[in-house]
């Protein structure tokens, strides 16, 4: 089916035409004016014979190309420079010309964000938080990303030199420009049992990179899989195509319609096996194109679910026609939908499970984990807020935030909420026995941030034998609320363990209010009988529901 596709496309015309979704973060490139009047008259006849719909004249009869695809007001449709060509098609396939690094523009020029490996940029010693001022002599603060890389980047062989800031240290390197080529897809183990494949673009060897990286995993028994499809901006149709075989076989795929509104089913490429155990696949706002297709194919098809924030919304097909002058035009040919027709195009694909706030990667992780190692997980740091976004747990949320901390905590007693704290507080514990000193450490009494997870370190001083003093190292945060867990792990003076673990609300004051004395301190009994209504189970309505439905797999 996808064969006779993309013969379809080529009838009328003798031009090579590939067919693409093209990569997002190609859609403001620098337009350039090609003046001849041979491209001019080309592009007008490509414009009015195979863009998606029907043209207006004040278009076609304008005076420049620049104009004329001005006029036309789509932002996929662009003119290439042979050279411009040549860089959009490395981008696609992630191989490049340059020192090897991914960058950020910072008010003072450059931020490196990571380093390739084995690069020549590793090679002199950047690093992930290096600044770049200058490049070849010239300053980068206050320049767009386009001209920074283009004064970094160049023909291979040659040197660039480089002024770099290194924390207080200020260097001058000079590096080496050399072909620089990355894999479309890398794989790895998470958590010992899930397949993780992230996908960075959709290239000409994506399929085949899909394919060795997805059979490592498998033959290691891994029991789900994690597809990530953030900010991958797309790459070829085919690619996506050939994909989604791997999860939804020989079926429909994408529905493309063309200027003529026919609206034509195109079939994945089945690779002869597929991957179902339970997948996610992930999104957010920059997975665009070829990405969208991918994910409304699986999502249709009911083989994985969704997670993460609405996808960017471009259902549009580009094709790139060479130009007699070297040149090549990239113009929509048509619009695409998802299998069961849905709209993509400026309304992109909605994820099953949405998560704004947290990392959607952890979520993952929790939500493809048993219920009782997910929770072990979901105390730490790392995936608090993952499972407290699953959990429907929002911060600074008013709907009753005091049993928030049945999501983490379901089995532990609430024994004390406090409000009004000051940033000095300290909190003195009584217990009903004497206590083991040696227990009472910052594992088995935590006082945690809320919303973050983080840990707030303190030091105990014993009160008596039956009573701690827990006093934080430093100020608390202002406007927040904490919880002071007491764990079942604080040991009696005879070695007997406390009969439930016990928690504490406390909310601090807010930034610059003022509260007169000293630290108040509030005492309670850390062992009590936990009563049945503390209780939060995977059936209760408020529980979250994509816990609930990792709870009843």
């Amino acid at each position: 089916m996808l064969a006779r596709f993309l013969r379809k496309k080529a009838v009328g015309h003798s031009l090579l035409n590939i067919i693409l979704v093209l990569l997002l973060i190609l859609s403001n490139s620098t337009m350039v004016l090609a003046s001849d009047a041979g491209v001019l008259t080309e592009i007008r006849s490509l414009i009015k014979t195979q863009y998606v719909e029907p043209v207006s004249n004040d278009v076609l009869n304008a005076p420049t190309v620049e104009e004329t695809l001005k006029r036309l007001g789509d932002p996929h449709t662009m003119y290439f420079t042979p050279e411009q060509y040549q860089e959009f098609v490395g981008s696609i396939n992630m191989s490049f010309t340059g020192i090897g690094i991914y960058i950020e523009m910072v008010p003072e020029g450059v931020e490196v964000l990571s380093v390739i490996s084995g690069s020549p940029a590793e090679e002199v010693g950047l690093e992930a938080g290096d600044f770049i001022t200058r490049a070849a002599g010239q300053s980068l603060a206050g320049l767009t990303s386009e001209e920074a890389v283009n004064l970094i980047r160049g023909l291979e062989g040659s040197k660039v030199q480089l002024r770099v800031k290194q924390g207080t240290v200020t260097r001058d390197l000079k590096v080496e420009r050399r072909a620089i080529s990355e894999p479309t897809v890398t794989g790895e183990i998470l958590d010992g049992h899930i397949g993780y494949l992230d996908l960075n673009s959709f290239g000409n060897d994506t399929p085949e990179e899909f394919e060795i990286a997805a059979k490592l995993l498998k033959d290691q028994n891994v029991d789900s899989w994690i597809v990530d499809l953030r900010n991958n901006g797309g790459g070829y149709l085919s690619s996506a195509l050939e994909l989604a075989g791997y999860f939804i076989g020989s079926d429909i795929a994408v529905r493309v319609e063309d200027r003529t509104s026919t609206l034509s089913p195109i079939e994945a490429r089945d690779p002869g096996w597929k991957i179902d155990e339970r997948i996610i696949f992930l999104i957010n706002e920059n997975s665009a194109s070829a990405s969208e297709v991918l994910a409304a194919a699986v999502k249709d098809h009911g083989k994985a679910t969704i997670v993460g924030t609405t996808s960017y919304g471009k259902g549009s097909v580009q094709s790139m026609f060479p130009l007699e002058n070297g040149g090549v035009l990239k113009m929509t040919v048509d619009h695409f939908y998802s299998p069961l027709g849905n709209q993509i195009d400026k309304v992109g694909v909605s994820p099953n499970v949405v998560i704004q706030h947290a990392d959607s990667l952890k979520a993952a992780e929790l939500m493809l984990t048993d219920s009782t190692k997910a929770l072990a997980l979901a105390r730490t740091k790392d995936y608090w807020e993952a499972w407290g976004e699953l959990s429907g747990v929002v911060a600074n949320s008013s709907q009753q935030p005091s049993l928030n901390y049945l999501h983490y905590y379901s089995s532990y007693r609430q024994v004390a909420q406090l409000s009004e704290i000051p940033l000095d507080k300290k909190f003195t514990l009584n217990f009903s026995g004497e206590i083991d000193w040696q227990s009472v450490n910052n594992s088995s009494i935590e006082l945690i941030n809320s919303y973050t997870g983080e840990r707030t370190l303190s030091t105990f001083e014993p009160l008596g034998t039956f009573g701690v003093q827990v006093i934080p190292q430093v100020e608390l945060t202002p406007d927040t609320t904490y919880w002071l867990v007491i764990h079942p792990t604080v040991l009696g003076a005879s070695g007997l363990s406390l009969q439930e673990g016990g928690l504490a609300i406390a909310h601090t004051i807010s930034g610059g209010e003022e509260v007169g004395g000293t630290s108040k301190i509030q005492s309670f009994k850390a062992k009590e009988r936990i009563s049945e209504r503390n209780l939060l189970t995977p059936y209760d309505l408020d529980y979250g529901t994509a816990i609930k439905d990792l709870s009843e797999r």
